[in-house]
């Protein structure tokens, strides 16, 4: 027997291309990953009919089969946005090289898998728990796996967290051999990195936390089709939400309150992250956020500090 120690656990993303739920090429590294929560349940359902002449559950019946997941991580790179919006667009060598990350819609097909059913953008994970035994290993391969939700916060003097909620079709255990892995170089982004825009030009200077939240709202279905696992999950509605926390100043509070607010004017935001290290134009993330409403607003007087 082996012990099977946290140092050698290993996430690894696998695109996928081709039909859904089929992985493609080597193993790529997601980002600082702290923590990955897998999901899984056998749907098992137990039953009591009449006749059995005791108080105990008569049989039990597997069902249907689902997986699903959370990972956090500390992003190095912004491709686990193309997983929650669907189209990457790139353009610009050698510098600079832009990727042009966007929603995609229901009459929008994939670029990387089809299909009758329209898959939408899917990938797989493999998530392994190394031993020193031969062939003791713990490998779960997740296939078909798509963002079902994706937060990005960050905090004051915090690196910047992502958390990506996802529905897999299946998994597959192996025991031997686990994919291969290049980590990131790249430093995370850190707080600092970040800039809040309100509307896109108008920085403030007083957000000391902010999460934006971008939800696909998937329906994963069993069909009657013969399978204990899920169809392609369909998109349904998507949401957005940004929560910030402001320190209030005369400025802020009357725009935030007065116009926003209680006027319920629209406006925009620019999200912007910039390796500060690296410098402009290398490591930049924009994110524009249209038709924005402010609602709910709270402005609490406290007995202490800002």
């Amino acid at each position: 027997m082996s012990r099977t120690v946290s140092d050698m656990n290993k996430l690894v993303l696998i695109y996928e291309s081709g039909t859904y739920a089929s992985s493609s090429g080597t193993g790529q590294w997601l980002g600082l990953v702290t923590n990955h929560t897998p999901t899984e349940t056998m749907g098992v359902q137990h039953i009591r009919y009449l006749s059995s002449a005791n108080r105990n559950v008569d049989i039990s019946v597997d069902g249907p089969a689902d997986f699903n997941g959370q990972i956090t991580f500390h992003p190095q790179d912004w491709r686990a946005l193309v997983f929650a919006l669907g189209s990457c667009i790139d353009a610009g060598s050698p510098s600079p090289y832009t990727h042009v990350i966007s929603e995609l819609n229901s009459n929008v097909g994939n670029a990387f898998t089809s299909g009758t059913t329209n898959p939408f953008m899917s990938f797989t994970l493999e998530d392994s728990q190394t031993s020193s035994v031969t062939g003791g290993n713990l490998v779960r391969t997740f296939n078909g796996c798509m963002a079902d939700s994706i937060e990005i916060s960050a905090s004051q003097g915090e690196m910047v967290q992502c958390t990506l909620n996802y529905r897999a079709q299946n998994a597959v255990y192996s025991s031997g051999a686990t994919t291969a892995v290049t980590a990131g170089t790249s430093r995370p982004f850190l707080w600092q990195d970040v800039k809040v825009h309100v509307p896109s030009g108008t920085v403030y200077d007083e957000v000391t936390s902010m999460s934006l939240s971008i939800s696909n709202n998937l329906d994963a279905s069993h069909y009657l089709n013969g399978s204990r696992v899920i169809a392609a999950p369909v998109p349904l509605n998507r949401d957005y939400s940004l929560n910030l926390t402001v320190q209030a100043t005369s400025e802020r509070s009357k725009t935030l309150y007065d116009q926003y607010f209680r006027g319920g004017s629209e406006f925009n935001i620019l999200l912007e992250v910039t390796d500060t290290v690296a410098g402009a134009g290398s490591r930049n993330c924009f994110i524009s956020l249209s038709g924005c409403k402010l609602d709910p607003m709270e402005a609490p007087s406290l007995n202490e500090g800002v």
